[in-house]
């Protein structure tokens, strides 16, 4: 469909036919199979899909207003995300023929992508060529060779028929056809081994073929996408890492790191009949998934890799219109470009946020478990993109019986440690669609969270007399003696000076408010008021509650 008419729509040439046709066109495609009083969102300048209208309706605004250019693709009016071309512009345009088709994932494309996965570990952790072997050895940064393997693997099954002349399927395509259905309709690692069982058992038991869902897992690590287990203590108090990693009670309440009612003995992974171990069970696992690793991953697609400088390229006309469509005409993000040019400087750093959050995951509100979540959201990507699920990044899981509450940012220390190297030092990285290796940096923009998790991550307290995060100590509240809360007035100092509201008695308290509004707290002056707090520790008590008092020592 040609949409070159959306270019041109002046006052002038919205009266030509081209722009007319063209609009017949959108119409008839945006109502297919539905009435003329159909209410669908208008693009036009002044609806800006937020306002719906019928057919008739749609049509004179289009006509008389123009149409929003940057609306590119029409996802607000059935275009799939499915099947997707990239025309002159750079626009990523998705284009459906059938919407009752059965949405498939083609991985017909699977040498580039495995070729990509390769050259990126060949870049990255490559060494000096063995004089005496002849070689180069290829590994993880800890030293060890299974991802490399598991590449070649990948590059056997990859050019594999699945079986002795099948023309259709190759063996890896076959099997990441298999996990994305899995995934896609959300089945069980039973219902997914119990079929890959029987379809091992179709094919002769062939062992290049995986029998159980472990198995078929085991084609995501060579992708950096594993994650690591880190074990806590039980009250919260540190993670079983670093200088910890080999104590057995914690340095801090002296609480075990294993459970003791757990551990039994074991006889089944032993040969020698009689011989016995301990199965230590942690009182408490933490989840780790290194973000490292998978931005690495994102720039191993060459097709994602290009859309990673998306950000960078002017796609709306006039940058500086007031419209805001992605977070790049953010005040944040701008003000970011000019305090630090060197990051700006090359258009694949990564520009994250931080999104946390609790949820019962048995969805029992009687249940008092808990799981607390951190994600990761890369906004380099289009704004039809960098949102979906299959780019939204997981960082930690956190179970508890209970929330982790101030206590999150000992959970956090992992990530915090990717953080801080990748805006530090940067990670080496092999861009597929430039075929070069770069340095890789990232910074963290903004969190995303509810009131409450707002003070966890911050640590400032969203309740009390001072709850307000914007007014901090100069917040404006009232005890209700009667209602036993408090309760938050004096909103007028955020009006303009001149404003009539500030003169109202009758409806605000019966004062005249002539008070400025509170300066906002920078980081800066958050660094300060937290200078003197050098012995703030973390950790619960035997009820679940953090202790106070002698923990927090000001020194004068």
């Amino acid at each position: 469909m040609d949409r070159s008419w959306m270019n041109h729509n002046g006052v002038k040439d919205r009266k030509q036919p081209k722009y007319i046709a063209g609009v017949n066109e959108f119409l008839q495609f945006a109502f297919r199979g539905k009435s003329g009083e159909t209410m669908l969102k208008c693009p036009c300048l002044d609806c800006r899909l937020v306002m719906s209208q019928n057919r008739k309706n749609m049509q004179c605004h289009l006509l008389v207003y123009g149409i929003d250019q940057s609306y590119k693709p029409w996802v607000s009016h059935g275009e799939s995300a499915e099947k997707t071309n990239n025309n002159e512009d750079g626009y990523r345009e998705e284009v459906s023929d059938n919407d009752d088709e059965i949405d498939e994932m083609p991985f017909d494309d699977m040498a580039p992508f495995v070729f990509d996965a390769t050259n990126a570990w060949n870049s990255i952790n490559s060494t000096p060529v063995n004089e005496n072997e002849g070689t180069t050895n290829i590994g993880l940064n800890s030293g060890t060779h299974e991802t490399p393997r598991l590449l070649q693997k990948l590059m056997e099954d990859m050019e594999a028929d699945l079986y002795p002349g099948c023309k259709t399927f190759k063996r890896l395509e076959f099997i990441m056809s298999l996990l994305h259905i899995k995934v896609s309709n959300k089945w069980s690692d039973k219902s997914f081994s119990m079929l890959l069982n029987a379809l091992h058992r179709a094919f002769n038991y062939d062992n290049n073929l995986p029998s159980s869902s472990y198995k078929a897992k085991k084609y995501t690590k060579a992708l950096g996408l594993d994650y690591a287990r880190i074990d806590a203590y039980v009250n919260h108090c540190v993670l079983f890492r670093k200088e910890y990693t080999n104590e057995v009670k914690c340095p801090k309440c002296l609480a075990p790191t294993w459970k003791q009612d757990v551990s039994q003995d074991d006889e089944s992974s032993y040969e020698d009949e009689g011989a016995k171990r301990k199965i230590r069970v942690p009182q408490l696992v933490l989840r780790h998934f290194p973000l490292i690793p998978r931005l690495q991953r994102m720039f191993m697609c060459s097709k994602l890799a290009m859309h990673m400088r998306w950000h960078k390229k002017k796609h709306f006309g006039d940058d500086d219109d007031g419209i805001m469509r992605h977070p790049r005409d953010s005040k944040s993000w701008k003000s970011l470009d000019e305090l630090y040019p060197d990051f700006v400087a090359d258009a694949r750093n990564v520009r994250l946020a931080l999104a946390s959050d609790g949820f019962n995951p048995a969805a029992n509100m009687s249940s008092r478990y808990s799981i607390w979540l951190v994600m990761l959201v890369p906004y380099n990507l289009p704004p039809w993109m960098c949102m979906k699920s299959d780019n939204m990044m997981l960082s930690l899981l956190i179970p508890s019986p209970k929330s982790p509450g101030n206590d999150i940012d000992v959970f956090l220390q992992p990530l915090i440690d990717e953080l801080k190297e990748l805006w530090e030092t940067g990670v080496q990285t092999f861009d597929s669609h430039s075929k070069e290796t770069f340095n890789m940096r990232a910074v963290l923009m903004w969190t995303i969270s509810d009131f409450p998790a707002y003070a966890n991550l911050s640590g400032w307290s969203t309740k009390g007399a001072m709850a307000c995060p914007n007014c901090h100590k100069d917040t404006n509240s009232e005890w209700l003696k009667h209602g036993h809360k408090w309760c938050y007035m004096c909103h007028r100092v955020f009006l303009e000076p001149d404003h009539n509201w500030r003169l109202n008695k009758r409806f605000f308290s019966k004062k005249v408010e002539r008070r400025p509004p509170p300066n906002s707290l920078s980081g800066h002056d958050a660094l300060e008021q937290l200078h003197g707090y050098p012995n703030v520790e973390f950790g619960k008590d035997d009820k679940g509650k953090r202790k106070r008092g002698e923990r927090y020592i000001v020194h004068q």
